[in-house]
């Protein structure tokens, strides 16, 4: 899904970047749909993508396949005029983390991990993909098996347990990183602001993926 505010403030010619990852069934779409709309009510331009839409068909594209598009798209973007990004991918491994940051092309970059439990992931999984596809199976397992180790890849500046968040909370968390890391013009926004006060135990910060491994067992 491709999608984007034209309007908002302006941000000059520095691009940034927010990297939605995570495991099947963390939330990412969810999420990314709800910040683009806390982006909108704040006034501020961005574009949106997710990057599984690149790589969907059959066969799946491999990684460098579809990061090679996603590169190609978001320049694209830039042409077009806009500066700030918000991309949802499924990198499994921390090589392929980095081929979307440099994908994005972006001054700045944000990477955060929305993660869950793996028997969460599962059951997620389970009541939302059809029972007659065939690929149902095998993405459920992968999941469980990235439920632990996305969220531990060398990169990854936040994560979020989404087994305690919906997607408007992780919105607000995600829309108040960027804001305190200087990576939206206009100030800091106030939905964020208290939004994140309402949710102090929603974040769990980058120095403690080590923990949040360990309670999923893997």
């Amino acid at each position: 899904m491709i999608a984007g505010s034209a309007g908002g403030r302006d941000t000059g010619c520095v691009t940034a970047a927010l990297i939605i990852t995570g495991a099947p069934g963390a939330g990412k779409s969810s999420a990314l749909e709800a910040l683009a709309t806390l982006l909108e009510l704040e006034g501020v331009a961005f574009g949106a993508i997710e990057s599984e839409q690149l790589a969907w068909g059959s066969p799946t594209l491999s990684a460098a396949d579809w990061t090679a598009q996603l590169r190609a798209v978001l320049a694209l973007q830039r042409e077009a005029g806009r500066t700030l990004f918000l991309i949802a991918a499924t990198a499994e491994t921390e090589g392929e983390l980095r081929s979307v940051i440099d994908a994005a092309g972006a001054n700045e970059a944000l990477v955060a991990c929305l993660a869950a439990p793996a028997a969460l992931l599962a059951e997620r999984l389970a009541a939302r993909e059809p029972d007659d596809w065939p690929g149902k199976p095998a993405l459920i397992s992968r999941a469980r098996e990235l439920s632990g180790a996305i969220p531990g890849l060398d990169g990854v500046d936040l994560v979020l347990d989404t087994a305690w968040l919906g997607p408007t909370q992780v919105a607000a968390q995600l829309l108040d990183a960027l804001a305190r890391r200087g990576m939206l013009t206009g100030g800091r926004p106030s939905s964020a602001r208290h939004a994140a006060d309402e949710h102090p135990r929603a974040e769990v910060r980058a120095e403690h993926r080590a923990d949040l491994g360990a309670e999923q067992g893997l």
